[in-house]
């Protein structure tokens, strides 16, 4: 039975208390305009869930929800968020949204020709179920304790394949990929868990366009088969790590190879739990985040975005030239926000990072971060970019669909892919917040 407000323990200053809560967010079966087919679904094969965690230290409180869906832009992430902090009472500074990036859900973002075909029902109806979860875990919550393991796995491929000329989607075997999972037990004192969050780095594109059928893909085949292995009584939440250059393995493959992933990466937790040892050690919960600007590539010269805009025919491509020529005779260039995030629980830190981010960002935090245990979650707080490193844009309009000119990037708002230099920056401002958390 959950607690009520008047039910809530009593806390000393360093007492852990947590909750979690779960609802389903699936849209109307037919009719949904998905962007793994690129029509609109046909019916449902498994449900979409929101969940959420709420830890409190007696002072500090944090909130963390993982979604089955594409991702949002920040202005609509932030009226989730608003409506998370507004229930619970929590600080919407302290809250995480982390999408699971599914392919087949609803069309959420921004996104070049299909930005007309977001799912407006869906948007409406979702900020009052993130209220509902994120209220219910605050309500929830009771003494547990932590204990957090890597186990390696991997369900994926990098996806970015340099011929000697330029990227194609393809298969990478020396590319870089993360092989694990992280997992987080959030567990009642006597031993059973309130929530298991557990990340991992793959896009789920397993179902992707095999199928016309709403579906989380492999993540929620994980879950099912933590439920079958684990029992119910658990809140288990996915939440997707740095994967803007790996695919879920078989791409395209459909709903029977998403539900073998997901099994594979179920039975992975599953084992990360059994090998659990020493719970992790909190005195208290720290908490930091920081905001950086990445600036843009130089738009072609004026000239250039004539002519390129004189020569399209594509309506949705001569909107994009035509900001480009607007940009192109601005003195200010225009930046994409970089918002991060971070939880510093005892030796573990969970690092909340917006777009889709490369899987080498997850490797400079491993190696440059003073906690212990890292787990870095990407599509967190807003998804409005693919984030390449130096060397991927600095191959210029051969550097594949995430990061040359013409490709994601220019589709997403549209805009100019991100400046070379944004590593450097990104990296730069990594160190500054984990080394000020870690002094906390």
């Amino acid at each position: 039975m959950k607690k009520q407000k008047d039910q809530i323990p009593q806390l000393s200053k360093y007492e852990l208390v947590g909750g979690a809560a779960e609802t389903i967010i699936t849209p109307d079966a037919e009719g949904t305009f998905l962007i793994g087919p690129m029509q609109p679904s046909t019916g449902v094969n498994d449900a979409l869930w929101a969940r959420a965690l709420v830890l409190s230290d007696g002072i500090n409180q944090i909130a963390i929800l993982t979604l089955d869906c594409l991702g949002f832009d920040f202005a609509y992430n932030d009226i989730l968020i608003q409506a998370a902090s507004e229930s619970s009472n929590i600080p919407a500074e302290n809250i995480m949204i982390n999408c699971s990036h599914t392919h087949s859900a609803p069309i959420t973002i921004p996104w070049g020709p299909w930005d007309k075909e977001k799912d407006k029902p869906f948007h409406r109806f979702l900020p009052e179920k993130i209220a509902t979860i994120t209220k219910q875990a605050s309500l929830c919550l009771e003494p547990v304790r932590l204990r957090y393991r890597r186990e390696t796995t991997q369900i994926g491929f990098n996806r970015r394949f340099f011929d000697g000329q330029s990227i194609s989607m393809a298969p990478n075997p020396n590319g870089a990929i993360l092989p694990w999972v992280d997992v987080l037990s959030v567990e009642r004192i006597e031993g059973k868990p309130v929530a298991v969050l557990f990340s991992h780095a793959a896009h789920p594109v397993i179902v992707h366009g095999a199928s016309t059928l709403i579906s989380a893909d492999y993540p929620g085949f994980a879950v099912e088969t933590l439920i079958r292995e684990q029992g119910e009584e658990t809140v288990y939440m996915f939440a997707q790590g740095c994967s803007a250059n790996i695919n879920g393995f078989p791409l395209r493959g459909g709903i029977d190879a998403a539900n073998g992933a997901g099994r594979d990466l179920g039975l992975a937790v599953c084992r990360s739990i059994k090998a659990m040892e020493e719970e992790i050690s909190v005195e208290n919960i720290q908490i930091e985040s920081m905001e950086l600007k990445l600036p843009l590539q130089d738009p072609p010269s004026v000239e250039v975005c004539q002519m390129m805009l004189a020569q399209e025919k594509d309506a949705d491509r001569r909107r994009a030239f035509s900001e480009l020529l607007i940009n192109s005779q601005s003195d200010q260039l225009p930046s994409v926000r970089f918002p991060i995030k971070a939880f510093g629980i005892g030796s573990l830190c969970i690092l909340g990072l917006a777009h889709e981010m490369f899987a080498e960002y997850h490797h400079y935090i491993n190696e440059v971060s003073p906690f212990p245990d890292n787990m870095v979650l990407a599509y967190t707080n807003g998804v409005e970019c693919y984030v390449g490193t130096e060397k991927d844009y600095n191959l210029g309009d051969h550097g594949g669909y995430e990061t040359s000119s013409m490709g994601a990037a220019f589709l997403y708002q549209p805009r100019l892919p991100l400046s070379p230099q944004s590593e450097e920056l990104i990296q730069q401002g990594l160190k500054h917040l984990l080394d000020q958390l870690v002094t906390r």
